[in-house]
C-alpha cells in the first residue's frame, strides 16, 4: 500500500517550473527563476503525519509550492534543486515543530 504522501505529485517541467498536484487542492507552481528561498519544516505528528514538507517560495516571502517528503516525483525535484548554488537539505531528522532554511544557504 502506498503511503499518503504520494499522493502529492510533483513535476520539474521543460520551462524550468516546479508544480505539485495535491489531492483537492489547485496545482501549486512555481518557475525557478522566481525561487526566493527553500525551506524544510517539520512538525511533530510523525509517525502517523506528514511531518516533513518541503517549501518553496518566492521573493515575496510566500510559500508558492509546498509537497511532503515521499510525494511522488520527489527526487526529481530534489535533483533540481540541489543545482542550486550552497543548497543544503537540512532538519530532516527533527521531530519538532521547526523550519530549516535549506536555500539560501544562512550567513553563520
Amino acid at each position: 500500500m502506498k503511503h499518503p504522501e504520494a499522493q502529492f505529485v510533483v513535476e520539474v517541467t521543460a520551462d524550468d517550473e516546479i508544480i505539485c498536484r495535491a489531492p483537492k487542492q489547485a496545482d501549486q507552481r512555481i518557475r525557478m527563476t522566481d525561487l526566493a528561498s527553500v525551506y524544510v519544516e517539520t512538525n511533530d505528528s510523525g509517525p502517523w503525519g506528514s511531518d516533513v514538507w518541503w517549501l518553496l517560495n518566492d521573493d515575496t516571502g510566500q510559500t508558492q509550492v509546498a509537497f511532503p517528503q515521499l510525494a511522488t516525483g520527489e527526487d526529481a525535484a530534489l535533483e533540481r534543486l540541489r543545482q542550486l548554488p550552497g543548497f543544503e537539505v537540512r532538519g530532516m531528522n527533527s521531530g519538532e515543530n521547526a523550519r530549516f532554511m535549506c536555500w539560501p544557504t544562512p550567513a553563520p
